[in-house]
């Protein structure tokens, strides 16, 4: 049987290849365009930690030398990194990151308050006095942020043991003046 003479070949046939190189051309575009993606929401996520750290340290230069009526303490507590005022600080950096924290993006926060960078956290009733010769008080925010972006978050981020997100830790640190400040209420 012959072949049609106005039927062109199927190897001759090119209708179709356009879009065939649309779709090898689309899908690295498309891929490194969730990468910036991600990486913007990664950034965005950056500049709220420093933020809330920020808001901690400011927070911590008037809680640590409060009162210790407002936190059930003995008067000997003032100016000291007892429980329930590192809380109220923690309660402080929490709201700084309200947005994160609303939309499922954080999946811990951590606070602590250092002698130095990179220093572990301050032990619980120790008086800032004894721990400073500076009168700088000193926290430090690491919150693991979740990377939502299907494809991108493969590249951006890491993977988080015992589960299936992937996550990028960003931490933040931030130094405040202790003046301390006595205050008192009537």
């Amino acid at each position: 049987m012959l072949a049609h003479p106005l039927r062109p070949r199927l190897r001759d046939d090119t209708r179709g290849a356009v879009y065939v190189e649309f779709l090898i051309a689309f899908l690295p575009v498309f891929v490194f365009f969730l990468c910036l993606l991600q990486l913007a929401l990664l950034f965005s996520a950056k500049l709220l930690v420093e933020h809330s750290a920020t808001l901690g340290s400011r927070a911590a230069a008037v809680v640590f030398g409060d009162e210790p009526g407002p936190y059930g303490e003995a008067k000997a507590a003032a100016h000291t990194y007892s429980k329930e005022r590192s809380r109220t600080v923690r309660g402080a950096v929490l709201v700084a990151l309200a947005p994160l924290i609303l939309d499922d993006t954080v999946a811990s926060v951590g606070v602590a308050f250092p002698d130095a960078p990179g220093a572990t956290g301050a032990p619980v009733d120790t008086p800032i006095t004894a721990r400073t010769g500076s009168a700088m008080i000193r926290v430090h925010v690491d919150v693991v942020v979740v990377c939502k972006i299907a494809f991108a978050n493969m590249i951006a981020c890491e993977a988080m043991p015992n589960s299936s997100l992937r996550v990028r830790r960003i931490p933040a640190e931030s130094v405040y003046p202790y003046q301390g400040a006595s205050y008192a209420y009537e």
